[in-house]
């Protein structure tokens, strides 16, 4: 029998980590949200704003579906587009003040969700993941 690859059960972690955020910021009366605004959220720079070029590049996605999420999180008044102070045909996205609130409550949620993980699994585990987590992975693989 085959092993499932650590990657893939990486992601899966993180598929698992965002739908439980997004839900429980759904449950604490916050708009629903999808993926793509949560990738956008956790790409962002929170004090300075980003540009959308660069969350791209982040994301791993084009400036168009940056900029259609951009434009779902304006509607929302979560974000913002502000003049880049170093580059004035450039737009910074930014968070609104609304837009903070709703991540300084994600990160009391992720709290909460790492908390309610370690429970299941046992704490242990979660210091054990964390450590391994943590440690420096190096360059990436690949391309020698």
């Amino acid at each position: 029998m085959n092993q499932i690859p650590i990657g893939q059960l990486l992601l899966q972690g993180f598929r698992w980590f965002d739908a439980s955020l997004l839900k429980s910021l759904k449950a604490r009366g916050w708009p629903e949200q999808t993926r793509p605004q949560s990738m956008l959220f956790a790409n962002l720079d929170i004090e300075s704003g980003t540009r959308s070029s660069e969350l791209a590049r982040r994301i791993g996605v084009s400036r168009q579906a940056v900029h259609q999420t951009v434009r779902e999180l304006e509607a929302l008044n979560l974000v913002q587009l502000a003049p880049d102070p170093s580059n004035q045909s450039a737009k910074l996205v930014q968070l609104t003040d609304r837009g903070l609130k709703i991540v300084e409550d994600a990160i009391r949620v992720f709290t909460a969700i790492e908390k309610q993980l370690g429970d299941r699994i046992g704490e242990d585990n979660i210091v054990l993941l964390r450590q391994v987590l943590e440690e420096d992975w190096g360059s990436p693989i690949g391309g020698d």
